[in-house]
């Protein structure tokens, strides 16, 4: 777990008509991270195998989530924990049979959502099981907690902090949360109605979104990021840019490259880049500086709520990064393009699982 995070305030706001939960170091924003309407994750289904995939030990299932059906990945070796629909004996599983299955992992780029069998911490499960001779496959069993509370609560394992939202809704369920679970925070929790500025304005948040989805990130110092995402990875390239102050050329790259990898951190968390990161710096053979930016970056990676890894960098002083997946970046979600159809499930031996 990650001992570094920094907040001191969480604002709920809406952006293009999707929720978004920003969080703020003082009066700077670190991490933007997209609201669902429910929470995918946890949610419980009777699902339709569609297809399966031996060469994979996999299925492929249909589910029904927000009144639109979708497939989700099921690994074969969750078996021995399946519950069939029909309360037969199953010695195995094939297409058509109906299963009640748990979702584990969201769906991130190409990946479809991940279901698993064993439902043992469900502490419900009699309620919804019973459900499951009424219904119709595929189905939802049972929703997932709502996604803004699902937030708060994480963030709460780490600092406690200021809650503003200008989102009626999401206001009154907090405080009903916080009224059951934290009564101590409920006088942090605040309804932004002011009708004389817009909490949008107020937090200019369309030029946080807007600098977020840009391609070009300028840094403090006159260099600038080149932030550019692939299907495979994510190349963040650094250049010293306008840094031309009279200093020798070693000084200003070392100082490039270390505002450069304070701010990529930085930047992972609010465009939400998973996967795979490389960060092409400027070019260094002096190893106590590569120890230096090493070393660095680790202790800004501390800041990050998912698990990032600062890897390795190479001889041509490529700084390779991973950072773990759960929900769609940024881009993906402002741009619409996460979103998965049925033709995966006929093409599943390409989905990069």
């Amino acid at each position: 777990m990650s001992t570094g995070v920094k907040l001191s305030k969480l604002l709920i706001t809406s952006y293009k008509n999707k929720n978004f939960a920003i969080s703020y170091d003082e009066n700077r924003a670190n991490e933007i991270e997209y609201i669902e309407d429910t929470s995918l994750l946890g949610s419980i289904h009777i699902g339709k195998v569609k297809k399966i995939a031996q060469n994979i030990n996999a299925a492929f299932l249909e589910i029904e989530y927000n009144s639109k059906r979708q497939m989700v990945y099921f690994d074969m070796a969750e078996l021995k924990h399946l519950i069939f629909a029909d309360e037969k004996e199953h010695k195995v599983l094939h297409e058509g049979d109906d299963i009640v299955i748990k979702i584990s992992k969201l769906p991130i780029k190409n990946k479809l959502p991940g279901a698993i069998a064993n439902l043992s911490d469900c502490e419900v499960l009699d309620q919804i099981l019973a459900k499951k001779n009424y219904i119709k496959a595929p189905a939802m069993l049972y929703a997932g907690s709502k996604d803004y509370i699902d937030i708060v609560k994480d963030r709460l394992k780490y600092a406690e902090f200021d809650i503003v939202t200008d989102i009626k809704d999401i206001y009154e369920g907090i405080v009903d949360f916080f009224k059951e679970e934290r009564e101590d925070m409920l006088g942090r929790v605040r309804f932004y109605e002011d009708s004389m500025i817009s909490l949008n304005k107020l937090y200019s948040i369309d030029t946080l979104f807007s600098d977020s989805l840009s391609k070009k990130v300028w840094l403090k110092d006159g260099g600038y990021l080149y932030i550019e995402s692939t299907e495979a990875l994510t190349v963040v390239d650094v250049n010293t840019g306008k840094n031309v102050r009279k200093k020798e050329a070693g000084i200003i790259k070392l100082n490039t490259n270390l505002e450069a990898i304070k701010e990529t951190a930085r930047q992972l968390r609010l465009r939400n880049i998973s996967g795979i990161i490389i960060i092409d710096l400027i070019n260094t053979t002096d190893k106590s500086e590569i120890d230096l930016i090493y070393h660095t970056m680790k202790e800004h990676l501390k800041e990050d709520r998912l698990n990032t890894v600062a890897i390795d960098i190479t001889k041509l002083c490529l700084f390779e990064i991973t950072r773990r997946k759960r929900k769609p970046s940024l881009e993906e979600v402002i741009y619409n393009n996460f979103k998965l159809t049925k033709n995966i499930l006929y093409s599943y031996n390409r989905v990069r699982l």
